[in-house]
């Protein structure tokens, strides 16, 4: 971590340990896991009770500003609820600008999803400080969410159904519809990829594939990170099918599921020659399907 923005987060704390509204709190994020670096940022999860929870996060604001130079943006997470909150803050130090995140979670309804993500894997050696007792108590508990890994045929479907509206929008030159399902596709191959490797049981897919998946694997995904002129866009869609009808011809074997090779070879074929016909990529990916399975 910055030591500015170490600085930020010791002020931060000394004055949430003298508020008796705050029990205490636990780091969570990258410092809570022992891989941070110089650029982190800090992942603070605070507990507080019901009775006080929507004052506290109405002061966020203040208390962060009181820590910092200038506080310049508190930004409240979407999935803010009652019962879990977190506000990520751009604060300025000096002349550099760090951020650091204040989450929230609602000491009566610990056994919520949201509140039970981010006990996963606390220990009392991710405290903070604890204030009266609550957050060691808590942590010895033990919450968490289940590890659930994508469902592959979820992943299969997904692809393909948005590999075949693809082009529609490749004909048309629609570059922002492409961008948008070339996401669907990017996104279903992450999770087809992590319902085979997965073993992290924190962090979101970007970390998981990164932690998690083969090197050859994760370059795979980077098939779909093309610049956005058509010809780039339809050569990434072709090598991104291929791509995936093999990866996912793995992950259903190594998981013992039947493979809808039929399925996969008829879209993949479509998808593939409609799309070389308008872009210049005069040859479809050697997939090693044979005619036969194409037409099963």
């Amino acid at each position: 971590m910055h030591a500015d923005l170490t600085a930020v987060l010791d002020r931060l704390v000394a004055a949430l340990a003298e508020d008796p509204r705050v029990h205490g709190g636990w780091f969570y994020g990258s410092v809570g896991r022992g891989g941070w670096d110089e650029l982190s940022d800090y992942d603070v999860v605070f507990l507080i009770d019901d009775v006080d929870f929507e004052a506290v996060a109405a002061d966020v604001p203040a208390l962060v500003a009181g820590a910092c130079d200038e506080l310049l943006i508190s930004w409240p997470e979407n999935y803010n609820s009652p019962v879990f909150k977190n506000f990520g803050t751009l604060v300025r130090v000096g002349q550099a600008l760090h951020q650091l995140d204040f989450f929230m979670l609602n000491a009566d309804h610990v056994d919520d999803w949201w509140c039970r993500q981010h006990l996963k894997s606390a220990t009392r050696e991710n405290l903070v400080f604890d204030r009266d007792g609550r957050v060691g108590q808590l942590l010895d508990r033990g919450l968490r969410t289940d590890d659930a890994r994508p469902d592959p045929n979820r992943c299969f479907d997904t692809y393909w159904f948005h590999a075949e509206m693809l082009i529609k929008y490749l004909l048309r030159g629609d570059v922002f519809k492409i961008l948008k399902n070339l996401e669907f596709l990017r996104q279903a191959h992450a999770d087809l990829l992590l319902s085979r490797y997965d073993t992290l049981d924190w962090g979101g897919w970007e970390s998981k594939v990164k932690h998690c998946v083969p090197a050859e694997k994760q370059a795979h995904l980077l098939t779909y990170a093309t610049t956005p002129d058509l010809d780039s866009l339809r050569a990434a869609v072709v090598q991104g099918v291929g791509e995936f009808a093999r990866d996912a011809r793995e992950v259903f074997a190594a998981a013992g599921l039947p493979y809808r090779e039929g399925v996969a070879a008829t879209v993949m074929e479509y998808v593939t020659e409609r799309v070389s016909g308008t872009s210049g990529v005069d040859s479809a990916p050697d997939l090693g399907v044979s005619g036969s399975a194409r037409s099963a």
